[in-house]
Formats: structure tokens, sequence, C-alpha cells
């Protein structure tokens, strides 16, 4: 299992999304921290300190530009795409699914607007 550590200015919205988009537990959940965790992946959530937010627009803008994109293993693109329908951020449509090898792929957004890669397969 891999750990991704990410930084969260709306941090209960963003464990929602995780815990949903990922089939997850929350757990060791505090003011500024929570963790999010499956068996195939683990987020640690912690909350931009208040002097260093810069405000998270709705919806929000996606930094596609970011150095890194983490990928987080599914069981199914196709339910995780389900779970956070209404959520604030989104798995991108089927049209934008690829396969490599006997792996599917799709990206999509959290709700801060950080891209991220699902695998399934």
């Amino acid at each position: 299992m891999t750990t991704v550590v990410l930084w969260a200015e709306q941090l209960e919205v963003s464990a929602d999304f995780y815990a949903a988009l990922l089939s997850a537990e929350k757990s060791d959940q505090s003011a500024d921290f929570v963790r999010i965790s499956s068996d195939a992946n683990q987020i640690l959530l912690h909350a931009v300190p208040a002097e260093y937010r810069e405000g998270v627009s709705v919806p929000p803008a996606i930094r596609e530009e970011a150095v890194m994109k983490p990928v987080y293993q599914v069981t199914s693109i196709a339910a995780a795409r389900a779970a956070v329908q209404g959520l604030a951020g989104q798995v991108f449509a089927t049209d934008r699914e690829q396969s490599y090898g006997t792996t599917k792929y799709c990206d999509g957004f959290d709700p801060e607007g950080n891209v991220f890669q699902l695998a399934e397969g």
C-alpha cells in the first residue's frame, strides 16, 4: 500500500470525497488531520494552516499543471465515479478512460482541484 499526504483547505469535504472515492474508512480524525484508508490506498489529509489558505473556488480550479499525480487502485472505476457523484470533485467520464495492458485508467479531480488517476485491474 502506498500512502499519499495531501494538504486540504476543506478537510471534512476532502475526507468525505476520498472515503467515497476509494470505498475507504476515516480514522485518526481531529480538527487538522484525518486518515483515509482501504486495503489498497491510504491518504493522510492535513488541514492547511489558516494563514496559508487561498480559498477554493466552486467548482475548483483543476490543478493540471501540478508536478505529481497520485494513482489510486480501485476495484471499479465506474463504482468510484458513481460514489462521488454529487460531491465537490469527480472522476472524468468513460470517454476519457484508457487501457494499457490489463489495466484501465481514468483521471479525476478532488474538491480542491488536485488531479488524481484511478487504476482498475
